[in-house]
């Protein structure tokens, strides 16, 4: 399973500056769904197509192909594997991630699907006007609605200029409260790593004991005389993906935090 996320200061350019790490965007097969979440014009947008429906299962999954033609300053994609989604059978399109909320959007590596018990234990933590918004038993919709319901108790929820401290501890404490739910459930499995976005910042978590390798890349672009454009700023971000030439890797029980000016700070979980 893989994430990519992503960040940049003038959309029009954001191919251009993926271009030449589009080796880092390129998941292996056999997949069984991929999606992508992205801010338009103000809004987040979602594509979402399952792998049998969007070409041979086998094959790798070019993410840049999909991007290439999107204008977009906030973007996160995410491809399931087989393996991954061996529990999930016959589910619907709309259960592919990553998951939306008002502005924000949401994807996650991990189980595709909660055991009842584990699911029952958890939403129990979230409001009644959330719980309406949730389809299904996916973990990563139920992740976002957990996070979402912890926001909303400091009554930030609605904050466009949510203060990154708030959005990091929420963070750290909605993986706590996943691990310790599915240790007392006797489940095997643990969150994986989470990006996360209110559509003017990014966060990007990798836990302790779960989290797939995690990697951090500037984007930069060049004008016509080859010469790096320093009004250009940009974030890329991927996990379990080839991490390739200039990128940084992200420790794991670590968050990353991108703010609104593309500004990067690695900080411990623990610590958020």
């Amino acid at each position: 399973m893989s994430i990519l996320a992503c960040m940049c200061n003038q959309p029009q350019r954001l191919a251009e500056a993926l271009a030449p790490v589009r080796a880092s965007l390129v998941a292996p097969g056999p997949l069984a769904r991929w999606g992508m979440g992205y801010v338009h014009g103000g809004e987040v947008l979602l594509s979402r197509t399952p792998r049998s429906a969007g070409g041979d299962k086998e094959q790798p999954l070019d993410f840049y192909a999909a991007i290439e033609p999107i204008k977009s300053d906030c973007l996160i994609g995410h491809a399931a594997s087989d393996a991954d989604d061996a529990s999930a059978t016959n589910l619907p399109t709309e259960a592919t991630q990553p998951f939306r909320f008002r502005r924000w959007m949401l994807a996650q590596d991990g189980a595709t699907i909660v055991e009842p018990e584990v699911w029952q234990a958890l939403v129990d933590h979230v409001p009644d006007f959330l719980r309406r918004n949730l389809r299904g038993r996916a973990a990563a919709e139920l992740t976002l609605h957990v996070l979402m319901a912890m926001l909303h108790d400091q009554g930030v929820l609605d904050d466009p200029n949510l203060p990154s401290p708030i959005a990091r501890r929420a963070i750290a404490d909605t993986l706590a409260l996943f691990a310790n739910v599915l240790t007392r459930a006797g489940a095997a499995w643990r969150p994986g790593t989470i990006a996360v976005s209110n559509s003017r910042a990014l966060w990007v978590a990798r836990p302790e004991v779960s989290g797939a390798p995690t990697h951090v890349r500037r984007l930069q672009v060049h004008d016509d005389r080859g010469h790096r454009d320093d009004s250009f700023r940009g974030v890329l971000i991927t996990s379990a993906l080839p991490p390739g030439d200039g990128a940084e890797e992200v420790p794991a029980g670590s968050v990353v935090a991108v703010s609104r000016d593309l500004r990067v700070d690695i900080s411990a979980l623990a610590a958020a």
